[in-house]
């Protein structure tokens, strides 16, 4: 015979159980299928041409696979850049037309790994035969795309602006105080903000000594609405590369003996908003409570963005 207290909590852990089989409920939600559309990632950087890419949107509970991934980028746009008036046209560059000797460059340019774009047909759009769309502080971009499938057209439009370079101060690396690791620390950065609300920074870091590439963190965009025309420092942790195996204890630390390439870049506010909605998509996928994201775009007639990044670097070797 069970204690009086344990056959009490016995009769209400299975009138809970009971309670819980009743409020019980399948539901199936049946969803609508939703137009598809264009989308477009597109930036030009101080000195560098216009990068264009091209996708579809499609069902979210469409299966993704290697064949899917090429179905969805776009190689046969019309795409144009006009800067100040003048229009030139956006040829395509597509992985399946270069031989295996120019993959190589071809990565580095695009940020990509070699290894995807030789087992992918990838195709974007490049100013790099043309100077004249090259990134140049002070001047106005607008780019289009039109395309059309056997369903409908797409005809896209974007334009930005190359704003002055960002008053980046100093970098340096510091291991705090409550550091268990005398040889792991964070990266600080300190920039003066100009007098005005309205402008947006984009930060980024690269470790030259394991021949890493630019990643932007989650987080990686803020506007001035605290530190309007101020001169702020604030730290940052390392982000990890996709891919790279990280040590156990390292994870969001450089260390010393890395050489790391700080990048502060000035961006358009709407691309900021844009860029923030997307961090925040990302950080929150899989969390219940989070709050829901909705895309924002600052493409007409379809999603994405078009960035045009003022940037400027400083070098920080990590040193105790």
């Amino acid at each position: 015979m069970l204690h009086p207290l344990l056959e009490l909590r016995a009769t209400w852990a299975l009138g809970f159980a009971v309670i819980l089989a009743s409020c019980t409920t399948l539901v199936e939600v049946d969803l609508p299928d939703a137009t598809p559309q264009g989308v477009m990632e597109a930036s030009v950087r101080l000195g560098e041409p216009p990068v264009v890419i091209l996708t579809t949107t499609q069902g979210y509970f469409d299966p993704v696979d290697l064949s899917t991934l090429n179905d969805l980028f776009v190689a046969d746009a019309e795409v144009t850049c006009t800067v100040d008036g003048v229009t030139v046209p956006l040829p395509a560059l597509c992985t399946g037309d270069l031989p295996p000797e120019a993959l190589e460059a071809a990565a580095d340019f695009l940020g990509f790994d070699a290894e995807v774009l030789a087992n992918a047909e990838f195709c974007v759009y490049t100013g790099f035969a043309a100077p004249e769309t090259y990134g140049e502080v002070g001047k106005q971009y607008e780019i289009q795309a039109f395309w059309s499938d056997s369903v409908q057209s797409y005809d896209l439009t974007a334009s930005a602006s190359l704003r002055p370079l960002p008053a980046l101060d100093s970098a340096w690396f510091d291991i705090p105080e409550s550091s268990t690791n005398d040889s792991l620390g964070l990266i600080w950065t300190q920039f003066t903000d100009p007098v005005g609300f309205g402008d947006a920074y984009r930060w980024s870091s690269k470790r030259e000594n394991l021949g890493e590439d630019f990643f932007y963190p989650l987080g990686s965009v803020f506007d001035d609405v605290f530190v309007d025309g101020l001169t702020f420092p604030f730290s940052n942790f390392r982000s990890p590369q996709p891919g790279v195996e990280e040590t156990p204890g390292e994870e969001g630390f450089w260390k010393v003996g890395d050489t790391v390439v700080v990048r502060m870049e000035a961006i358009d506010y709407e691309v900021f908003e844009v860029l923030r909605d997307f961090e925040n998509s990302l950080a929150n996928q899989g969390n219940p409570f989070a709050l829901p994201t909705s895309a924002s775009t600052t493409v007409d007639g379809g999603l994405g963005w078009f960035a045009a990044y003022s940037g400027i670097t400083d070098t920080v070797v990590c040193a105790p």
